[in-house]
């Protein structure tokens, strides 16, 4: 190391030699370990074998129990749906199984016609006009909804005939508005 390194450190030169030795220490008898950890694997198994015990083969992978769960939840599943269908059959009673019942039918009743008179006019129902201003912010589609409770393109026709309007965008504020409203 530099001494300008040291000095900004604050690491003393003891300190860094002790340091270095330790490295180098660690690099010398870090192949020693290796050895070491191999002769001892290599002696375990020859004990074991001479007991008779087998090492262990490696297990299967994740992705084996994951298809094979995923193929037994598929056959479960399939199991169940086809159960319950033969369930719903069995409890609904057959269209063939159930007997069918006609009315009686007198046979001297006769059916009566009672012919449209003519001569009076179709009830309908009887329309009163509302007067309405135009306020600022008002269009034809919300006086429509005021009015009728909902929009819907026929009212607007009615209220643009009642008014003999030509645009409906064209309200000017002030403007009275007949309004035909049904009771």
């Amino acid at each position: 190391m530099k001494s300008t390194t040291l000095r900004r450190s604050n690491i003393t030169k003891e300190k860094v030699a002790m340091m270095e030795a330790l490295s180098r220490y660690n690099r010398e008898h870090q192949n020693e370990d290796f050895y070491r950890t191999q002769t001892k694997n290599r002696e375990l198994d020859v004990l074991l074998q001479n007991f008779g015990v087998r090492q262990q083969r490696s297990e299967r992978a994740p992705q084996v129990y994951f298809v094979i769960g995923l193929i037994a939840g598929v056959i479960i599943t399939l199991l169940i749906t086809t159960f319950v269908s033969i369930l719903i059959n069995i409890s609904t009673p057959k269209e063939d199984a159930v007997p069918k019942v006609k009315a009686p039918v007198e046979e001297n009743a006769k059916f009566r016609f009672i012919p449209a008179d003519s001569s009076k006019s179709a009830v309908t129902p009887a329309v009163t006009k509302e007067e309405y201003t135009v306020k600022e912010g008002d269009t034809l589609e919300s006086i429509v909804i005021r009015f009728y409770g909902s929009f819907d393109m026929d009212k607007v026709n009615l209220v643009q005939e009642a008014n003999k309007m030509a645009n409906p965008n064209a309200l000017s504020i002030g403007q009275k508005l007949v309004i035909p409203v049904n009771k």
